[in-house]
């Protein structure tokens, strides 16, 4: 009765066993955690996750080669619809005191932009000519053709992030990348620290319109 009893138990926990260790195999397997961590922000070193995540602008670079990121709460689409309003750029873009669209082919955009650099010693005027590529909805190329710098060529890239793997996406990560050179200048050290500062505003308020539109289209 004994052997029989242990016969018995065998054929119960050992189907549960191989339940459980193939349950556990799935669970933890490489592959299973890819997919539980393979999002945009996910793959960033974890201080950019974490500042990202309270809502801070990410910048990093120097001397005119720059990378920043943000994430915002809305839509690939009406980060697109901010990032490609070439017309109204004076409108919420730091010394921006002008901007026209010049050319319109297809995915190729050219547009003439003013912006006006005031400090306590001096201001600048500078111009320049930007050329565009877009690849909707995923990114937006761009080159200086003309104007006050020698160089400006850089992309933004849009992502979908989700709060939770399969969940709905309900923020945009947004990518910039620049290399920019000044053409003439008294000091480099002097137009890559405004450009700087300007940059950093400049992303803020990207971020800060996208979402007041955001806001205004829910409503």
């Amino acid at each position: 009765m004994l052997n029989l009893s242990r016969q018995k138990n065998r054929l119960i926990i050992f189907p549960l066993i191989a339940i459980i260790s193939c349950f556990l195999s799935i669970t933890f397997s490489p592959v299973a955690t890819a997919k539980l961590f393979d999002g945009p922000v996910d793959q960033l070193p974890l201080e950019q996750r974490v500042a990202l995540k309270k809502g801070e602008l990410v910048f990093a670079g120097k001397e005119g080669n720059y990378t920043s990121r943000f994430l915002i709460s809305t839509t690939v689409d009406n980060a697109w619809q901010v990032l490609t309003d070439y017309e109204n750029f004076a409108e919420f873009l730091p010394g921006v005191i002008s901007s026209e669209l010049l050319e319109s082919n297809g995915d190729r955009k050219v547009f003439e932009q003013i912006n006006q650099i005031k400090t306590l010693v001096f201001s600048i005027e500078s111009r320049v000519k930007v050329a565009t590529i877009e690849s909707y909805p995923g990114q937006i190329a761009f080159k200086a053709v003309d104007g006050d710098l020698k160089t400006m060529d850089g992309t933004w890239v849009l992502e979908s992030v989700s709060p939770y793997p399969s969940a709905p996406a309900d923020k945009v990560l947004v990518t910039y990348k620049v290399i920019v050179e000044p053409a003439n200048t008294p000091s480099d050290s002097i137009f890559y620290g405004i450009y700087e500062d300007r940059l950093q505003e400049t992303l803020k308020a990207i971020k800060t319109e996208t979402e007041r539109r955001s806001i205004r289209v829910r409503n």
